[in-house]
């Protein structure tokens, strides 16, 4: 017997696939049969804020990474932060060509043991170096000032560091050294040195029985646990 099925058409398929891939670009693009929506406005999302970020719980408190940080206990830490100071200043000098040739005057902010110390132990790099160091301010010279600003912490904030014996001693005070290059009322260099101090030393930086502690050019910020 003769078969007789119709074969199918090539127009019919090709109509079949043309009618699939059309469905497939609206489906890609959006285009469902759903009407179209403007994107919502920023009151809007803040009005009606997803359901994730109404759930979501606050960041949570992470203590920073353990790092190690200097005391200053001797003299001759003294001389490291002076060094520190003065390479800053022969590099700052150094990139000046308009300020190579001219003097600096170093002014000493008060009298406490550690500014004194510390005002010739940075005279002695300084001058070490080959820059010129004034015994008084002259009009078109550098003017090089520090200032000492001791930082005491509450006695409940948990802070103890290691002596040069390995020992653990308590230390509820640190101080920052800013000093400060300036030329023709413009800075020229600004850096600052941090180290803790052992308690007892504090006299050694600012008066501690000061009725003002602003009275003196060292300053003195507190900082407390609540």
């Amino acid at each position: 017997m003769k078969n007789t099925k119709a074969k199918p058409d090539g127009g019919a398929r090709r109509t079949g696939a043309g009618g699939l891939l059309l469905a497939c670009v609206l489906l890609a693009t959006g285009c469902s049969g759903k009407k179209d929506h403007a994107p919502a406005s920023y009151q809007d999302v803040l009005d009606n804020p997803p359901a994730a970020s109404r759930t979501s719980s606050a960041p949570a408190l992470e203590d920073p990474p353990a790092f190690a940080q200097l005391r200053a206990q001797a003299a001759d830490h003294w001389r490291d932060m002076a060094v520190e100071v003065a390479q800053r200043v022969y590099k700052a000098y150094a990139e000046r060509d308009d300020l190579l040739a001219r003097p600096i005057y170093l002014a000493m902010p008060n009298n406490r043991p550690f500014t004194v110390a510390f005002y010739n132990l940075l005279r002695t790099e300084l001058v070490s170096r080959g820059m010129q160091i004034s015994y008084s301010k002259e009009p078109r010279g550098g003017l090089l000032e520090y200032f000492v600003q001791t930082v005491p912490f509450d006695d409940r904030r948990f802070n103890r560091v290691l002596s040069h014996l390995g020992e653990e001693r308590g230390s509820n005070h640190e101080i920052i050294v800013n000093a400060r290059l300036s030329y023709n009322n413009r800075f020229v260099m600004h850096c600052s040195s941090i180290r803790y101090i052992n308690d007892a030393d504090l006299r050694l930086y600012a008066d501690p029985q000061a009725a003002d502690p602003l009275a003196e050019s060292s300053r003195r910020v507190s900082i407390t646990e609540k």
